[in-house]
């Protein structure tokens, strides 16, 4: 859109001293004309814009102007870059690597650009290429307001088919998740993409529907488990799987190499399950109910390698 590319131009101009025409040109994606055109458009608005011709020139914003009015700093830059960094190692798009290379090319190239004290890397997530593409599909299925049909298989393993309006990707805890609403369903719902076995773009478009962003938690679907308090033995290592999966924690030592462990875990196997990821890791300290269903639990599955 027009607007966007100008004030795009703006924060461009805004860090660099003189940027050429064609350098605009190809940054934007239009031609030079377009360009010059917007420039114009820019000066009408009193922005104190000059043109400098020559192999050497280019188009800049007069520096009291700069002084008075910058909208982001080589900071402010920074911290941008390095989300923008984090995002397109999740979602790879041809847009998010745009964005991310305009914002690069804003800082100001005559110094050593600032080095940010944060960094984020998900390259050692375990994303499938068939899965970064179903985000991607979505992404733009969402931008376009196109509905989507889903084969979908919900934690009880039951299959069906669901035509969706997609609204919201998020990505929580290692996982993608698409946030829309279910034709079949009336109503909107979390698609674990992971559970998604097969996705189809459809041609028909939608008018969205007023949307905000459905916090994570229970929803009309979703069983409820009965929740237990269990006290844990935990050595080093489960520890810090402890502290990074549960806020907050009661930890308190045990002995030299142990501690003691409070969480809050469903009586079902979800939370059984979860502790087979601790391993030799963890022991269950109290004797109670907890305690013996997971014991037949690992029975169960023990006789299944008999």
């Amino acid at each position: 859109m027009k607007i966007e590319r100008l004030i795009g131009i703006i924060m461009l101009l805004l860090q660099r001293e003189l940027v050429s025409a064609s350098e605009m040109a190809t940054m934007f994606e239009v031609s030079k004309r377009t360009i010059f055109r917007d420039i114009d458009t820019l000066s009408m608005a009193n922005i104190p814009i000059y043109t400098i011709a020559g192999t050497k020139g280019g188009i800049g914003i007069m520096p009291t102007y700069k002084v008075d009015k910058k909208l982001l700093t080589a900071d402010d830059l920074t911290a941008i870059i390095a989300s923008l960094d984090g995002m397109e190692q999740l979602l790879s798009s041809a847009e998010t690597k745009k964005t991310l290379q305009k914002m690069k090319n804003m800082l100001d190239h005559s110094s050593e650009p600032p080095k940010s004290s944060i960094s984020l890397d998900f390259s050692n997530l375990s994303m499938k290429k068939e899965l970064n593409a179903k985000v991607e599909s979505l992404y733009l299925a969402i931008k376009k307001h196109q509905l989507v049909e889903l084969s979908y298989i919900d934690r009880t393993g039951n299959q069906t088919v669901r035509k969706t309006e997609p609204y919201h990707l998020l990505f929580r805890n290692r996982s993608w998740y698409l946030q829309g609403y279910s034709l079949e369903r009336s109503d909107f719902r979390t698609f674990k993409m992971s559970r998604i076995v097969e996705l189809k773009t459809l041609e028909d478009t939608f008018e969205a529907r007023p949307f905000v962003v459905k916090p994570f938690g229970m929803t009309a679907d979703r069983p409820t488990f009965l929740m237990h308090e269990v006290t844990l033995i935990v050595d080093k290592i489960a520890r810090e799987q402890i502290v990074e999966r549960f806020d907050p924690v009661e930890i308190s030592q045990h002995d030299e190499e142990h501690f003691l462990v409070k969480v809050t875990l469903p009586d079902h196997e979800a939370g059984y399950r979860f502790l087979l990821q601790l391993g030799t890791h963890v022991t269950i300290q109290n004797r109670d109910d907890f305690y013996d269903n997971f014991v037949d639990y690992l029975a169960e599955i023990q006789g299944k390698y008999i």
